[in-house]
């Protein structure tokens, strides 16, 4: 056989191998709704609680006591007391205290009501199927 070629058994030997590929595609599907739905009430609510006052009283007492200085401002059993002084012209020069203001504070309690409108509001959350 002297036209033909000779085969080496040795020789690499190439084959084409089949490949598979994927294609992955993603699509969006809605299968449900939420609907929120929100509202608001108002309702009249009484509000009781006591509150403190606080007021003064203010009281002259007479005094007409002659005094050799200037009596200091002082505080006596809770109540401020304030001398007023008067000079009275005699052949000697006295000081006379006049009167004493007595400041008291008087503290009462006393109940207070008023209506307030409170606002309040509420979620509702509802599904819906879209199916």
């Amino acid at each position: 056989m002297a036209g033909q070629p000779e085969h080496n058994k040795e020789a690499d030997v190439t084959l084409k191998l089949a490949e598979e590929q994927i294609e992955l595609t993603k699509q969006k599907v809605v299968d449900g709704r939420v609907r929120v739905t929100r509202s608001t009430t108002e309702h009249d609510e009484v509000i009781n609680t006591l509150l403190n006052k606080e007021k003064v009283e203010v009281e002259h007492v007479a005094k007409a006591q002659h005094v050799e200085s200037m009596p200091e401002i002082r505080e006596e059993n809770g109540v401020l007391i304030v001398p007023v002084v008067e000079e009275e012209v005699v052949v000697v020069r006295k000081l006379v205290l006049k009167e004493e203001i007595h400041i008291r504070k008087v503290q009462e309690t006393v109940p207070f009501q008023e209506v307030v409108t409170r606002r309040k509001q509420q979620v509702n959350i509802e599904k819906e199927d879209d199916r």
